[in-house]
């Protein structure tokens, strides 16, 4: 059996779209992780056997107020701004826990959701924005409808189907994680069921998750979230986490009809 390769390359088109780390640089700085590179956009259309590519930049308020002051003015995954003195920590102190002073620096992820949008996330729930797909124009945050922004984090990485978009919620206060469900054409995430944590202090970092055609899956992992790290406003060989071998890992299974696990 033989196969006319060209013939079918000229007959398929699509376009691909990252993110991902495009600026290291503010001012005189350079930012050290991989996570905390300010998002760039890439392109890649295919169509008629020929490739267009294009990028830009993801015009996030982190990104914006970094250009505009020549430095890092939000917390972003391992760089936290120095504080000019005790009045200032104390403020963006209390702004931690309201998520104002966190990034939303999309550099993470993209996903179309099921009526056409495009969104660009990252590991803070208002780090969702919006982008036009055609010419890459940063839209704005992702407007969620619902009253679960108290939640200020998220999992990196949804799963995205053609009729709903899951996703996991850690809850820091206490120790779990909320699985929601959005489903197409809605800004309003509904809560499927929680998962309590079955060990440590806090919930662990989780960057993705496996869902099947009756259940989700919730990885609970040694390394956590330190709500320590994360007050400190330091730098730490770990970042905002912390290595708890002792905790051990599990694995909850929630039916994703009924929310039991």
């Amino acid at each position: 059996m033989s196969i006319n390769v060209r013939a079918f390359m000229l007959s398929k088109k699509g376009t691909y779209l990252r993110n991902g780390p495009g600026i290291w640089h503010v001012g005189d700085y350079n930012v050290c992780h991989l996570f905390d590179g300010y998002a760039t956009l890439v392109k890649l259309h295919f169509e008629d056997g020929r490739l267009i590519s294009g990028h830009r930049q993801l015009e996030s308020k982190a990104y914006q107020a970094a250009k505009k002051n020549q430095k890092i003015c939000y917390r972003e995954f391992s760089e936290t701004p120095k504080a000019e003195n005790f009045l200032a920590y104390v403020g963006e102190l209390a702004s931690l826990f309201s998520g104002a002073s966190l990034t939303d620096n999309a550099n993470t992820g993209v996903v179309k959701l099921g009526d056409g949008r495009v969104v660009c996330m990252t590991e803070t729930q208002k780090g969702s924005i919006l982008i036009d797909p055609e010419t890459l124009e940063t839209k704005g945050k992702f407007p969620y409808s619902d009253s679960l922004e108290g939640m200020i984090i998220q999992c990196a990485h949804p799963i995205v189907t053609e009729e709903e978009f899951l996703i996991l919620l850690p809850d820091l206060v206490k120790p779990g994680y909320l699985v929601v469900r959005m489903v197409k054409g809605s800004n309003d995430r509904k809560v499927m069921g929680r998962v309590n944590c079955r060990g440590g202090p806090a919930p662990g970092w989780v960057h993705s998750f496996p869902v099947t055609q009756n259940y989700v899956v919730v990885p609970e992992m040694p390394l956590r979230y330190s709500v320590q790290s994360l007050l400190k406003a330091e730098a730490t060989p770990l970042h905002k986490f912390q290595w708890l071998p002792q905790n051990k890992a599990y694995m909850h299974v929630m039916c994703n009809t009924t929310g039991n696990v």
